[in-house]
């Protein structure tokens, strides 16, 4: 790689050690957050008695994104000084990140079924076979694919929605090298202040932040193989090391 560094502009929060390991390849990341999540109060989940009821022994719970994890665990799991002790939970969900707190929050939980998106993820849901009723967490801007599949599969589903995507659109002054988009929140947000660089590359998490970019610009997008930082991070280290491949 060239000893000058590529620049990203990363548009939510990123882990230390991911920016380490850009740095170490030569990229330097900047971290401007044009999303916030803000939990919003659902008292169909407030106490312990709808706590009970909501994950006794046969129920099924389905996330599709961590920050519902994150919401559901912090505001609702844990109620002021309590705090729920959930195990044996049946969960399915988002492959990666979103896995790995449900994981950490739930003790044995088991996974039924898992997807890298939503669509594939009702497919899997159906594919099991036993399923007639499940319990959704999301937020405000939740797809339509996983609950209409469902649904029109003849499975109950429970929505819950717990917290909110707030856009925070900033105008950036500097012409990054690429720019990495993990929702098409964060994609709109985006372009509501900002115009790109002809030469500027974006890099989307999944299919569904991609096709959301492609509403916005014409400029290259790589989508990650994978669904997590990690993953988005080694598709800028191997872009860059292989950028003739990709003219």
């Amino acid at each position: 790689m060239p000893n000058d560094q590529y620049r990203i502009l990363c548009t939510r929060p990123l882990t230390d050690s991911s920016i380490a390991v850009a740095g170490e390849n030569g990229i330097h990341i900047d971290v401007k957050d044009f999303i916030q999540i803000k939990p919003l109060p659902n008292e169909a989940l407030w106490g312990p008695e709808k706590i009970r009821h909501l994950f006794r022994p046969g129920t099924v719970q389905v996330f599709t994104s961590a920050n519902a994890v994150k919401i559901l665990a912090k505001y609702y799991i844990r109620q002021g000084a309590d705090w729920y002790i959930i195990r044996d939970a049946n969960i399915c969900c988002i492959s990666g990140k979103t896995k790995q707190l449900l994981e950490e929050t739930f003790l044995d939980c088991k996974i039924l079924a898992e997807a890298a998106y939503g669509k594939d993820l009702a497919t899997a849901i159906i594919q099991l076979g036993n399923i007639t009723e499940v319990n959704f967490f999301c937020g405000t801007q939740r797809r339509d694919e996983l609950p209409g599949i469902l649904t029109a599969a003849g499975i109950t589903v429970n929505e819950y929605v717990i917290y909110e995507n707030i856009p925070t659109p900033e105008v950036v002054a500097t012409d990054y090298d690429g720019i990495f988009f993990f929702s098409p929140s964060a994609v709109k947000s985006y372009f509501s202040a900002n115009k790109l660089a002809p030469k500027t590359v974006c890099f989307a998490i999944g299919r569904t932040t991609a096709t959301s970019l492609k509403e916005h610009t014409d400029n290259k997008i790589i989508i990650s193989p994978g669904t997590d930082e990690a993953y988005m991070v080694q598709t800028a280290i191997f872009y860059f090391n292989n950028i003739n491949c990709y003219e």
